[in-house]
């Protein structure tokens, strides 16, 4: 892939953002780590991820609220801690409930219940179970037997016949969890998840109903898979077309969809 010319600066959005990607970006791609008041920001954002975390280890005794939690923690502080390691424990218990996972909770999960997350709007057990597996992969979990499991448990369950019947949302989601396992980034699995996406690619570049563009380019942009980056070079092409004067991206949500679309492109070196 050859490097784009973007036609705006795409940074601006971040300024002053106290949000974890704003922060993220702030300390990424502007440099500020170093500064009193990125520190400051920091600070005031990371206590309150923290705050109100009861002994079980949830927030407000849900798992939506805290993968909100666990995802903001993993781009401020990025390393676990005994906190971090306990919401973990709550949240694979959730997830790895076998009779729960196989369909005895299927209520779907709103989309406003997911704003600033990397998943699409699906059942709860296409959410919540995908969810813990990739928090659990990125904060250093990736070898825990529980998480194996359930890992080979969904790879096990995928075919083309399966893919099939699945909502498009839900294999998003699973796409989403196994592009950031050290191993299951390559596993067949997976490039049978890019390949199934790759034939829902629309000639604008999208994936059609139920798949969020920007999460989507951001997960394809995690492999190094030939259907990714085929998928990719023709979903960047729109990117020039879709970027607002002010230099973000999205409808709404701008600087999460901006985030995702930036991270996207520094990934394969693109900017």
């Amino acid at each position: 892939m050859k490097t784009m010319r973007l036609h705006h600066w795409p940074y601006a959005i971040f300024r002053s953002s106290r949000t974890p990607p704003g922060l993220y970006a702030r300390q990424k791609w502007l440099q500020e780590a170093s500064s009193p008041r990125w520190k400051a920001d920091f600070d005031t954002t990371v206590s309150g991820l923290f705050e109100g975390q009861s002994d079980a280890g949830l927030w407000s005794g849900s798992p939506i609220e805290t993968i909100q939690r666990l995802f903001g923690l993993h781009l401020t502080v990025r390393t676990s801690n005994p906190a971090i390691e306990k919401s973990l424990d709550a949240l694979l218990a959730i997830a790895s409930n076998t009779e729960w996972v196989e369909g005895t909770n299927t209520t779907a999960v709103p989309e406003g219940r997911l704003r600033g997350l990397p998943f699409a709007p699906a059942g709860r057990q296409f959410v919540i179970l995908p969810a813990a597996l990739f928090l659990a992969a990125i904060f250093g979990r990736d070898s825990d037997p529980t998480v194996i499991n359930s890992y080979n448990r969904i790879a096990a369950g995928l075919s083309p016949a399966a893919l099939v019947q699945m909502e498009p949302a839900a294999l998003h989601n699973i796409l989403r969890a196994f592009v950031v396992h050290p191993d299951y980034a390559t596993h067949a699995a997976t490039g049978l998840l890019a390949a199934w996406l790759a034939n829902r690619q629309t000639p604008q570049g999208d994936w059609g109903p139920g798949i969020p563009f920007y999460q989507a380019l951001n997960a394809l942009a995690h492999l190094d898979h030939p259907d990714a980056d085929r998928q990719l070079e023709k979903a960047f092409v729109q990117l020039t077309q879709r970027q607002h004067p002010d230099g973000t991206w999205g409808e709404r949500d701008r600087q999460w969809c901006t985030f995702l679309t930036v991270h996207a492109l520094q990934n394969k070196k693109l900017i």
